[in-house]
């Protein structure tokens, strides 16, 4: 379990999806307003399955890093948010990117919880949990062109544009080690 705690906000961590989560999972994936800025708000059906898929998934032994002579991947690693005195708030992602050196980061927070800075937040503790994959480079994002709140927390930790992709999406990168100039900013 990882954790950031600053002096002005509440404590966040990390704990690994588990079955536990499902409620979560589903209540974040069938909610219009969380689902707005990815894709349409899921059945209360369709979202149990992606959530027993994802599960079956990350349980299989195929998922364990793999290092070959030339590349080491690894695992997508998905966790529940938890709020220090509330609870589970959220779900986060760490996704292998287009090569071994590279994660892409992704979040997800209850309505209740949005516009409160708790997603930079996140983004921390993801950029933080992705130092200790080891081999991380590169940091990359998926955010969707209208969400300005994502687009400016993510330029607060140094993300900037590298792609605009054919679905309304941009890809936002930087690197794991911001030089210390760009690291003052944060």
């Amino acid at each position: 379990m990882l954790a950031v705690n600053g002096t002005s906000q509440p404590s966040l961590t990390l704990q690994a999806l588990d079955p536990a989560a499902e409620p979560l999972f589903l209540a974040l994936f069938c909610e219009p307003q969380v689902m707005r800025h990815i894709g349409p708000a899921l059945s209360i059906t369709q979202a149990r399955a992606r959530f027993n898929t994802l599960l079956q998934h990350l349980q299989q032994p195929a998922s364990l890093p793999v290092t070959t002579a030339r590349t080491t991947s690894w695992p997508a690693a998905y966790f529940q948010v938890q709020l220090a005195g509330v609870g589970a708030i959220g779900l986060a992602m760490l996704l292998p990117g287009a090569n071994a050196s590279e994660a892409e980061l992704g979040r997800m927070l209850l309505p209740a919880w949005q516009q409160q800075g708790l997603g930079t937040q996140l983004s921390r503790l993801l950029i933080a949990q992705a130092g200790c994959l080891g081999g991380i480079e590169t940091l990359s994002k998926r955010i969707q062109q209208q969400n300005l709140a994502a687009l400016h927390s993510a330029a607060k930790l140094g993300f900037k544009v590298s792609a605009e992709l054919a679905d309304g999406f941009l890809r936002l990168s930087r690197p794991l080690k911001l030089n210390p100039a760009e690291e003052s900013r944060k």
